[in-house]
């Protein structure tokens, strides 16, 4: 019996690859999610730490100190601003690709499906043609034994 063959293996093969690289992409994007939180939270803490430091200073020394920050606040919040829309943007492009994601593993899986059922299929017309040929190969056989008389053939009560 010739080997198992599908059309649409190669077709299969070129989605599998297709989602590796979707999902090489997928975690390359929320790795710079991670990254660009992790930005902001640093900046956040350094804002914070800053205040803390300057609330504890005694009122004359702090009075310098609080207009530089009131002076560079407008600038600090554009900047915030700034880095909360990269991260809206980036969190954007990794929905995006995550819902390629599942397009692309829902086609494969179906794929996956109908490659198992053409497979068993082929198995059970294996089944089916091996079973044939031993069907023919026994009628051969009693029709070779009948053929030469009762002579030849062993009786069961002896």
């Amino acid at each position: 019996m010739k080997r198992f063959v599908w059309s649409l293996q190669r077709y299969l093969d070129v989605v599998r690859q297709r989602e590796s690289v979707l999902r090489a992409e997928v975690l390359a994007a929320a790795r710079q999610v991670a990254a660009q939180r992790r930005a902001i939270a640093r900046r956040l803490e350094a804002l914070a730490a800053m205040l803390c430091g300057i609330s504890a200073e005694p009122a004359e020394a702090r009075l310098p100190d609080q207009q530089l920050v009131v002076g560079c606040s407008a600038a600090e919040r554009r900047a915030m601003e700034a880095m909360e829309t990269e991260l809206s943007r980036l969190e954007a492009r990794r929905q995006e690709l995550l819902g390629r994601l599942r397009d692309i593993r829902a086609r494969r899986e179906t794929l996956e499906k109908l490659r198992q059922e053409a497979l068993d299929q082929y198995l059970r017309q294996a089944a089916a043609a091996e079973q044939k040929q031993h069907d023919e190969t026994s009628r051969i056989a009693f029709v070779r034994n009948v053929a030469r008389g009762p002579a030849d053939c062993r009786s069961i009560t002896a």
